[in-house]
């Protein structure tokens, strides 16, 4: 419970009042219900003594519809009062658990899977809502119910009160017992259902990958086997409440039972009125079913404490980086100048068994306004690693990068990242219209600037990309689907790219996007280029000499490391990898 006492203590606390006022009411409920008996039985008892149409029984009519009415009323506003902080709670914890994510760094998302990180934000968070309404309203139904219950019974008769007590006290004896039975496989279950969410999510991702290889039935397969294993187990937990609530169902009937036997005999022997015995089934009426209830309100938390230690993995997790201890100036108020030093970097695993795993190592190079860098390499040798490094989405080790003299491991992740744009190698465009794509990378006060669609086609224009009424009817408001996929791979990187460059940024780094596009297109983007990194500093991969030749210096990149740097012509003398490339290509000329 150490959990959902501080979860409750995050959320719930702004609440308080809402939660306090709807449990008076719901006390105030209890205490009409029982007036409700009282005026029941005294009816009952003055019917007996004086007929149908004495003034007791005609006033003791007026005032229970009276009391039904405003239990109407109460009850309701009960409800919303405790219901409606769960909603909000839900809202509260949806938005942090996505702002959370947005700030985790890569090394957090390579141990979470997608669709299992959509399960949780889903389910378990439907779980934790689930908890803080209809429990919470349950908890106090069942609190006031029994005080206000067995209160009344006990000034009745309490003897016949504690007859009452043993059949309720068995039912909370099943109750808790099928409970602590039932936790293990709640866990299981979310663990479960976050498994199904993540093959899913997978499977709906690379469907053309499963239908181009014949793998249809392999991945069903998988899925059959853990939809399975999350049916299994949601039948255990079915077969244990199927047995569970009909036996508690017979121990509320057998507590009727009692009452008239034993009552019955009393009211023959004149021990007990009519009245008094009507007013002990209603009491078992009220208190019966919230003790029903405890079960599902049981369920709800034990499902819910999973969730939220679930949940808590997310919203407790911090960024893997390094205490911030140097600020860095806004960029734009120093001159550039970007230091890489024997920048070292491994990855936690390798790719197969009894490999070493991949890293960078002896990397040295710098950057300042006005540089362009180009990096080239055979696939798989560290050219990606090296930009992502460079832009901390890999996190770098200390005193190996310097930005305007500062350690970049010492700066803050926004601050240092502010200084750069990137266009990554495999283009991603959202399922919204092309401006907005466009307008993710600028300030939302930039977009709302007058000239600011001139200045997206601008770019456009700059990367090569002509807004053509037949294919994009709608202009820049036209919708380019699901990761773009009404748009060519063409299409996609030099979007990509136009969004990179329309950022504000000191450092433009372009992870191969050249390489779905002709190679007029890219004659004219580089063009445009060398114009536009007149003042700024670039950084382009690719693994065409054409797209790189132009740039003031090359870095080869060979299993991790620099095997041969300067510029084009000073590569073309050399008899190694960038020349064997070069020649290949037949494209080493301006």
């Amino acid at each position: 419970m150490k959990r959902f006492f501080s979860f409750s203590k995050r959320y719930v606390t702004r609440y308080i009042w809402w939660y306090l006022t709807g449990f008076v009411l719901v006390a105030v409920t209890q205490a009409m219900t029982v007036a409700i008996i009282e005026t029941i039985k005294n009816g009952i008892d003055a019917y007996g003594s004086t007929g149908p149409t004495s003034a007791a029984v005609q006033d003791a009519f007026q005032l229970i519809a009276l009391l039904a009415l405003g239990l109407i009323l109460i009850r309701i506003a009960s409800r919303l009062l405790v219901f409606t902080p769960g909603r909000m709670i839900e809202f509260h914890v949806r938005n942090d658990y996505f702002h959370r994510l947005l700030f985790l760094t890569r090394s957090f998302f390579r141990n979470h899977e997608t669709g299992d990180l959509v399960s949780r934000c889903s389910n378990d968070i439907g779980f934790v809502r689930a908890a803080y309404g209809f429990a919470f309203l349950q908890v106090a139904n069942v609190g006031t119910a029994f005080a206000f219950g067995l209160g009344a019974m006990l000034n009745m008769d309490v003897a016949m009160t504690v007859y009452l007590a043993i059949p309720m006290l068995i039912a909370f004896a099943i109750i808790q017992g099928s409970i602590q039975y039932m936790f293990g496989y709640w866990r299981l279950a979310n663990t479960q259902l976050g498994d199904l969410s993540s093959l899913c999510l997978a499977s709906y991702k690379g469907i053309s990958a499963i239908q181009s290889y014949c793998a249809e039935p392999a991945f069903e397969r998988a899925f059959l086997a853990t939809n399975g294993a999350y049916l299994n187990t949601n039948l255990t937990l079915t077969k244990v409440r199927s047995f569970i609530m009909p036996l508690v169902q017979v121990v509320g009937n057998l507590a009727a039972f009692l009452v008239l036997w034993v009552a019955g005999q009393k009211v023959i022997a004149s021990e007990m009125t009519l009245g008094e015995v009507t007013a002990f089934l209603g009491y078992i009426s009220m208190v019966m079913p919230p003790l029903l209830s405890l079960g599902w309100m049981l369920n709800v938390f034990n499902r819910a404490v999973p969730a939220m230690e679930r949940l808590d993995e997310i919203l407790l997790a911090t960024p893997d980086l390094a205490p911030v201890t140097q600020k860095l100036a806004k960029p734009g108020d120093e001159t550039l100048d970007i230091k890489v030093k024997s920048m070292f970097m491994q990855y936690e695993e390798a790719l197969e068994p009894h490999e070493k795993a991949f890293s960078l190592s002896d990397i040295d190079f710098d950057l300042y306004a006005g540089k362009t860098l180009g990096i080239l390499g055979p696939v798989g040798a560290g050219k990606s690693t090296l930009l992502e490094t460079l832009l901390r989405l890999n996190e770098p080790n200390p005193d190996q990068i310097y930005l305007q003299g500062s350690d970049a491991t010492a700066c803050d992740l926004d601050s240092y990242q502010s200084y750069f744009s990137f266009a990554p190698q495999k283009a991603f465009l959202f399922s919204t219209s092309l401006r907005e794509n466009l307008a993710v990378s600028v300030p939302v006060a930039e977009r709302r600037k007058p000239k600011f669609d001139e200045k997206i086609m601008h770019y456009l224009d700059l990367c090569g990309f002509d807004l053509d009424p037949d294919v994009f009817p709608h202009g820049l408001d036209t919708e380019v689907g699901e990761k773009g996929i009404m748009l060519s791979g063409g299409q996609r990187q030099r979007i990509s790219l136009a969004r990179a460059l329309l950022k504000d940024a000191q450092v433009y780094v372009l992870d191969d996007v050249l390489s779905a596009v002709d190679h007029e297109t890219e004659r004219r983007i580089i063009r445009n280029l060398k114009v536009f990194a007149k003042d700024r500093a670039v950084v382009i991969v690719s693994h065409r000499i054409s797209a790189i030749q132009w740039t003031d210096e090359i870095l080869v990149i060979e299993n991790g490391t620099i095997s041969d740097r300067g510029p084009h012509d000073s590569l073309m003398n050399n008899a190694g990898y960038y020349r064997q490339i070069a020649h290949a290509q037949g494209d080493a000329h301006e």
